[in-house]
């Protein structure tokens, strides 16, 4: 049921069915690395946006048109605090800038924990399609094995609301009402129609299954586990407590667990060796990463956050399920949730159960057979917990603690409402950025920076537990003044660094928050495109991506020589002087490319370096092609 040679990426599960594009989506996350959710528009733009090896296409200009056609219509709920810090001088996340929002668990020790996409795409020729993605895996570059399932199905009319899909409604209704911040009234609008139209969508369950359910966690009235009792199970976790394996194993007949061999050891220290089943498991040393990623292991851009109940982003084992067998009946329940008291009764979780027969979906089948070498029992080895739990460690009891202490500094300072204010201060382009926001009090022990995400760390101001506002004119609550700014440093991202020292002890947490930013030149997006394009090389290279859509040969884009000598390049058989045959070649096929096309122009020709970069000899062919358009509307 679980073959290691059917594997998936994220981007290949965004990408629309054929002859569709991306209305909405719709994705929440725990942890989220900014750079992971820049890629994302790659799956909505273009069908061949990867490497080789699997990786996305990382070009500029690539990027740069994904974001401008798809950024809008993409929207990240996470965990406050739990967003990572990119690297320094990123201009492109200037258009996600209104796609991540920050949201809490409306229970206090709680966290926002599901992993969820809930994909809307369009066609001119019928209904619209919904995708809902549910996984165990966060929106960041961590490598380990996860599980994505997937659900599709035609938006029908007339036939009434499918119950099963209700919990969907719940969470997309729920969205708005655990933001940190007010949402703008066109995405509540979109989550009201989405929620709405997910309930007239017959998704059809993954074989060899045949029906589903759908759970929700933290959401409304409080509910407990929704397994059955009696029969036989197996869980798949990297986390767990020892509470909750003792009432899996006495209740639903938990024979093996598959974790990790520190959480084991953490329920025979818990409640003792006797809670746990018959058989444990851990992955063997070669089921981790392989070559390639541990040549890869020091990417700058790798998230590693912990979050409130000790998980880190796993290079190994991160997949979450539940298999339970009752006679000819197995239910498969998969998703976010650990087998951890507090994902059932304090965070937000979601899980999905698959029902099938026991023969096709139960638990030998999920394992596979031990000759098999390509099977989910051959990443596996038996794994032998000690008999008593081992000695107190005081000082890995105060790191732990000391941990714990920056954790709840951190999402307090992660769910504050923060407004950064742009003034004009020179005829040079220079900026003065102004961040405020009614911080929560901070510790007299404990040390905070915070700095815009576009610089590195150098440009912080500390905030200390001495903290008063800096006493600007007309506001009373400003944290932090950043002098002689660039327009492309301008940015609704701030990271915040925390730091605490309690004896021998060190805890250096880093994250972002996202602050609402107001003030900023008009033609803020129009710079930073000049910024990006540079050359008309590279604004060829836009327009033909534009024009072409999903026809164009990405790799081919990409693959040129970059030494900027020549403003004149060869785009996967295309080049300057067959610029009008791709214009009329997209009048003809999908003229919404050239209103795409028509929006790019009229950026760069609000300003006289703008108008340099234009391809020599574009007006001529451009005024009768957009009045041929004007001429289709009309």
């Amino acid at each position: 049921m679980l073959g290691m040679r059917e594997r998936t990426l994220l981007l290949d599960n965004l990408r629309p069915p054929d002859g569709y594009r991306l209305r909405r989506a719709v994705g929440t996350s725990f942890t989220l690395d900014l750079m992971a959710l820049l890629t994302a528009p790659l799956a909505f733009a273009f069908f061949d946006a990867h490497d080789d090896e699997g990786a996305p296409v990382a070009d500029p200009v690539v990027l740069l048109e994904a974001l401008r056609q798809h950024a809008e219509k993409i929207t990240l709920f996470c965990q406050a605090g739990a967003v990572g810090v990119p690297p320094p001088d990123q201009k492109l996340l200037a258009f996600l800038e209104g796609s991540v929002i920050e949201v809490q668990s409306p229970r206090e020790e709680g966290i926002f924990h599901p992993k969820v996409w809930v994909l809307n795409f369009e066609s001119q020729a019928g209904a619209d399609i919904y995708r809902v993605l549910c996984l165990s895996r966060n929106l960041t570059f961590a490598r380990a094995w996860d599980t994505c399932l997937r659900l599709e199905g035609v938006l029908t009319e007339g036939q009434g609301d499918f119950a099963r899909n209700e919990p969907f409604t719940e969470l997309l209704l729920a969205l708005p009402e655990l933001s940190n911040r007010p949402i703008r009234a066109d995405l509540r609008e979109d989550l009201g129609r989405m929620a709405e139209e997910v309930r007239k969508v017959d998704f059809e369950s993954p074989r060899p299954f045949t029906d589903f359910r759908v759970h929700n966690f933290g959401l409304g009235d409080g509910r407990g586990w929704p397994f059955p009792e009696g029969g036989r199970s197996l869980v798949v976790s990297p986390f767990v407590t020892g509470s909750a394996v003792r009432d899996l194993v006495r209740h639903h007949g938990l024979e093996i667990l598959i974790s990790r061999p520190e959480a084991f050891e953490d329920v025979v220290h818990g409640v003792g060796p006797k809670a746990l089943p018959v058989m444990c498991y851990v992955l063997s040393p070669g089921a981790n990463l392989d070559s390639r990623d541990a040549e890869e292991e020091g990417d700058e851009c790798q998230v590693r956050l912990s979050n409130f109940e000790g998980e880190v982003e796993l290079a190994g084992l991160h997949a979450k399920l539940f298999l339970f067998e009752n006679d000819q009946q197995a239910k498969l329940f998969i998703g976010s949730a650990n087998a951890t008291g507090a994902a059932f009764h304090q965070n937000v979780e979601v899980l999905v159960e698959l029902v099938g027969r026991t023969e096709a979906c139960g638990i030998d089948s999920l394992l596979g057979s031990e000759a098999d070498l390509e099977t989910f029992r051959s990443l596996l080895q038996e794994h032998q917990p000690s008999d008593s739990p081992p000695p107190v460690d005081e000082k890995q009891w105060a790191l732990e603690r000391l941990e714990r202490r920056a954790e709840r500094l951190t999402r307090l300072l992660g769910a504050v409402r923060l407004t950064a204010k742009v003034r004009d201060v020179d005829a040079e382009q220079r900026w003065d950025m102004t961040l405020s926001g009614e911080l929560p009090r901070i510790p007299l022990d404990a040390e905070v920076r915070v700095w815009p995400a576009t610089l590195s760390a150098e440009a912080a101001r500390r905030i200390d537990g001495q903290y008063e506002p800096v006493g600007l004119a007309g506001s009373t609550d400003a944290i932090a003044i950043f002098r002689g700014l660039s327009c492309e440093a301008l940015t609704a991202f701030f990271a915040f660094e925390v730091f605490l020292r309690e004896g021998s002890h060190e805890v250096r947490k880093r994250f972002v928050v996202t602050s609402e930013l107001v003030g900023t030149p008009k033609d803020r997006k129009a710079h930073l495109l000049r910024s990006l394009l540079k050359d008309s090389r590279r604004v060829l290279q836009l327009l033909f991506l534009i024009l072409l859509g999903e026809d164009a040969d990405v790799l081919a884009f990409v693959q040129l020589p970059g030494d900027g000598t020549s403003s004149v390049g060869t785009f996967g058989g295309w080049n300057q002087a067959t610029l009008l045959e791709a214009l009329l070649w997209s009048l003809s096929r999908d003229p919404r490319r050239i209103d795409d096309a028509a929006r790019l122009v009229s950026d760069l020709r609000k300003s006289e370096k703008g108008k340099d970069l234009l391809p020599e000899g574009l007006n001529e062919i451009w005024e009768p092609v957009w009045a041929a358009r004007e001429a289709l509307k009309s």
